[in-house]
């Protein structure tokens, strides 16, 4: 699936987060504003997740099974469908300057891995993605440095390479314009991943915001991070793909999805 799977990953970016984009955009949003806009983008999550777990079809059920044949699914203007878990709050602020205080969520995100079209779990050894979906709708006043590690189960592993890349996008929330962070001169896409304070860690190769190796956001962004993963051995959904995002000192989510081989 390399080449194809690249451009698939590129045009899931670009038609999904502007979508997004629409329920979450506004720079001036009060406490009830923030809810009754994300809740929508919550609802849909769970149900996406609920329809998704009754409908996947994992090999495991029938290892005899014939698959689906390539020539007909890896079509170059293919929509990479996803499995995706539901969405996480991570942290609260207090919205810049608000008085009274408006408490407000600081950051929401989601993961999934990506299917073989039209709904087939990836098999042992072919190539996957994982990816990580962030939205900030709180306010803090300097905004958010979050840090990120990827946390993966025994039996699967990151599989960059020249043909599946892993891939950063983001929506700015003042511009409304798709960023691709691999071009960008502050953060670069990483394609490595060291050991970090639990899993893998997803850090900016040019550095991030000031420097610091975190990925910088603020009212209205979203960032969607996209890994190319390998497995070496069935997974039948008792293990997750999770993400540690750490946006402020102390405070730390696990958006996670189980995964199915």
């Amino acid at each position: 699936m390399c080449r194809t799977g690249r451009r698939k990953a590129v045009t899931f970016a670009m038609r999904v987060l502007p979508f997004k984009l629409r329920n979450s955009h506004g720079l001036h949003w009060n406490l009830n504003e923030i809810m009754i806009r994300q809740l929508p983008i919550l609802l849909i999550s769970i149900a996406c997740a609920s329809i998704a777990a009754a409908q996947v079809p994992s090999r495991l059920a029938n290892p005899w099974a014939p698959g689906p044949d390539p020539a007909s699914v890896f079509q170059p203007d293919a929509i990479l469908p996803w499995y995706n878990g539901v969405f996480v709050n991570i942290g609260n602020d207090i919205a810049c300057l608000s008085d009274p205080p408006i408490n407000e969520i600081r950051v929401q995100g989601y993961t999934g891995f990506s299917l073989v079209p039209p709904n087939y779990t990836p098999a042992v050894g072919e190539v996957f993605y994982t990816h990580l979906i962030l939205s900030h709708p709180g306010n803090p006043c300097a905004g958010s440095a979050v840090a990120i590690e990827l946390l993966l189960p025994a039996g699967i592993a990151p599989a960059n390479s020249t043909d599946n890349p892993a891939f950063c996008f983001a929506v700015s929330g003042i511009s409304n314009q798709l960023i691709n962070l691999g071009n960008d001169a502050g953060y670069g896409c990483p394609q490595t991943y060291a050991q970090g304070l639990q899993g893998r860690a997803v850090i900016p190769p040019h550095g991030g915001v000031g420097g610091s190796g975190a990925w910088g956001m603020a009212r209205g962004f979203w960032i969607e991070l996209l890994i190319p993963l390998q497995a070496s051995q069935p997974q039948s959904g008792n293990n997750s793909i999770a993400w540690r995002v750490n946006p402020d000192i102390g405070v730390v989510g696990y958006p996670a999805v189980p995964v199915l081989v």
